[in-house]
């Protein structure tokens, strides 16, 4: 307890290695790729195989970023910020889980819920990674404008490879290759969580109360009788 008249301690702001950042960051930068990967080439071949009209492929992108969108603030970064690992690793399986399901979807419908799922897990990882980034100590600063211009970069080059990938091979192609991208991205999350779980600072202990000073005649103050 502290004695009276002493001011709480001031909570500790979590201070994270700059190693920690490895996984998520990955993660984050293959999820900004999958989230501009459906605009290009990719687009017009996956409206001639479904016979989707502009207006339905257009309604199923704009879902796959609000979905991202909402996902990026709660739980991406709020949860991030505690909680990295245990919010990471359930955003790479929704990412996994939206990618298969878009690769094998015979319609509109199942196509719009894959890129919806994938939008969720997709602006997950991004918070989370968002979150690391401002909680490294001195490599602050230098980690998220490597981090904002790396993520930059992953949301110009996602339809560039996306349409290079689905004029060589096809557009479902393109959301199977995500699959063991994200297990890599996800065995390294796991890997870094474990990481920083086994080497996390003790707790800092509470402040000791100082002696009190005895009484004339030797008799202590709190001592029996008092």
């Amino acid at each position: 307890m502290i004695p009276p008249g002493y001011p709480a301690p001031a909570r500790p702001s979590v201070v994270r290695p700059l190693w920690s950042l490895a996984g998520p960051a990955f993660s984050a930068l293959l999820a900004a790729a999958l989230l501009t990967a459906p605009i290009g080439p990719l687009v017009s071949m996956i409206k001639r195989d479904l016979g989707l009209s502009t207006s339905a492929m257009t309604v199923t992108v704009v879902a796959q970023y609000v979905a991202a969108t909402l996902a990026l603030v709660a739980p991406g970064y709020l949860l991030g910020r505690r909680w990295p690992t245990a919010t990471a690793v359930p955003a790479l399986v929704l990412l996994i889980v939206g990618s298969v399901v878009s690769a094998f979807t015979p319609g509109a419908a199942l196509l719009a819920v894959g890129r919806v799922i994938a939008g969720l897990g997709a602006g997950t990882a991004v918070g989370v990674a968002l979150a690391l980034s401002g909680q490294l100590g001195r490599w602050r600063s230098r980690a998220r404008l490597v981090l904002g211009l790396a993520l930059g970069a992953a949301l110009l080059l996602g339809p560039v490879a996306s349409g290079m990938l689905a004029q060589a091979m096809s557009w479902r192609t393109v959301f199977l290759v995500d699959v063991p991208v994200a297990m890599v991205a996800l065995a390294g999350t796991v890997a870094s969580g474990i990481a920083m779980w086994v080497v996390r600072p003790s707790p800092p202990r509470p402040p000791t109360a100082p002696a009190t000073p005895p009484l004339p005649g030797g008799t202590w103050l709190g001592g029996p009788g008092h």
